[in-house]
């Protein structure tokens, strides 16, 4: 793994924030770090951008032990918060100053190609929209050639066209050779494009899977049926262990491969389906500890 975090706990003052949080981020794959608001997400961000210090913790980044979090500084670019450039400059403008304030190399016209805005010319960044700003943001994380972005709730505030936008990019960074570990609350985003998911709850982690497990496993089905169903089609789906509410609607867990196949069965026996709900397990854990 390029990074491994072993026993973090984090507190203020009495108040326990993040309890013995164990988690490794494989080098070339994007994480998704999963919760409900106030889960702990944004607090492991910051333990790992060196803004606040944890009460215990190891940091191991390609296998060597960190003497502390601030450590991964070197190797990272960040997206803390909602991002804040000089608002009467341009993004050309405001990324050079920052260029100059990192003393790095980098050649600024290439990266707003990287980010697609290489387009905007003389406008101003008070003009900017939403996603345009989360780009340019993007772009400022990318100043010094990090191997590995940490993104705090990118996706907030965009429109469905900005969410498929800055999606799209953090493909494409990924496909290049960049490491992304990003948070956020929407299950639905995450699960478009992260490789592995981490749920977190009340500051310590509830569930971890990667994306090809979570392809395998079994799927929560809800069949909800236009009339009542007859004796030989409940008794199919009992067999199936189906979990019956009420006489229209019932759920049951089966794996990929089976979902097909009990349809064409229920059909079989005259059972006119009206909606078919689908349920990964991690969208099952997540519904478990949110509602």
């Amino acid at each position: 793994a390029f990074l491994q975090v072993k026993n973090l706990s984090l507190q203020y003052g009495n108040q326990p924030i993040l309890n013995d949080v164990s988690f490794s981020v494989p080098k070339g794959k994007i994480i998704g770090l999963l919760g409900p608001n106030g889960a702990g997400k944004s607090s492991i961000i910051k333990v790992l951008s060196g803004l606040v210090f944890p009460k215990s913790g190891k940091l191991y980044i390609n296998n060597v032990h960190q003497n502390s979090f601030s450590e991964l500084r070197n190797k990272c670019g960040y997206l803390i918060d909602s991002p804040a450039f000089y608002p009467y400059l341009t993004a050309k403008k405001n990324l050079s100053l920052l260029k100059k304030i990192s003393k790095c190399s980098t050649n600024i016209d290439d990266l707003l190609i990287r980010v697609g805005l290489v387009d905007v010319g003389s406008k101003k960044v008070k003009h900017f929209s939403t996603g345009m700003k989360q780009r340019l943001a993007i772009a400022q994380a990318l100043l010094r050639k990090p191997e590995m972005l940490i993104l705090d709730e990118p996706f907030s505030g965009l429109d469905p066209n900005g969410f498929l936008d800055l999606k799209n990019l953090l493909i494409t960074l990924n496909e290049n050779g960049t490491t992304i570990f990003v948070s956020s609350h929407l299950l639905n985003e995450l699960e478009q494009f992260a490789d592995t998911f981490i749920l977190i709850h009340n500051g310590k982690i509830a569930f971890q899977i990667n994306k090809e497990e979570l392809i395998k496993s079994k799927k929560k089905i809800i069949f909800t049926f236009e009339k009542k169903l007859s004796l030989e089609a409940k008794e199919y789906l009992f067999k199936l262990g189906g979990n019956f509410e009420g006489d229209l609607k019932v759920d049951l867990h089966l794996c990929p491969s089976e979902i097909a196949n009990t349809i064409s069965n229920l059909a079989s026996l005259e059972c006119t389906l009206i909606n078919v709900e689908t349920h990964t397990i991690l969208q099952e854990k997540y519904f478990e500890i949110t509602i």
